[in-house]
């Protein structure tokens, strides 16, 4: 965007107050100093006391573990629903059999020695 005619009075009318405040730039007073540099020594030393603190000992792998998936609570959850699939799959209810011929759905077979009738002919 180009600058028009009346944008370069603005701006010549202006640069004398800009210059002027370039070169009178204001000092801080000694007294703001002090209070400044008090404050920043005060948060250096509470900084300073944070960062002295010995680390706390990581936590073991079966601890990051526990904490990622929900704490104990969670874990004897699974271990639960873990227990009673494996009894589940290992105790074949008897109405298993029944279900699979009268449905016609497709059952795999586990356990062969318990001739599980697995309906549709498979």
């Amino acid at each position: 965007m180009s600058m028009t005619d009346e944008d370069r009075r603005q701006e010549a009318a202006l640069a004398p107050f800009f210059e002027a405040a370039r070169k009178a730039a204001p000092a801080p007073s000694p007294d703001l100093m002090a209070r400044v540099l008090e404050d920043a020594g005060a948060e250096q030393a509470r900084y300073a006391a944070v960062v002295a603190r010995p680390a706390a000992p990581r936590a073991g792998l079966w601890a990051r573990i526990t904490r990622a998936l929900g704490g104990w609570p969670a874990m004897a959850g699974l271990g639960a629903a873990g227990l009673a699939g494996v009894w589940i799959g290992l105790a074949l209810p008897e109405t298993l059999p029944g279900l699979a011929s009268a449905t016609g759905d497709y059952v795999v077979d586990i356990a062969p020695d318990l001739a599980l009738e697995t309906g549709g002919g498979f």
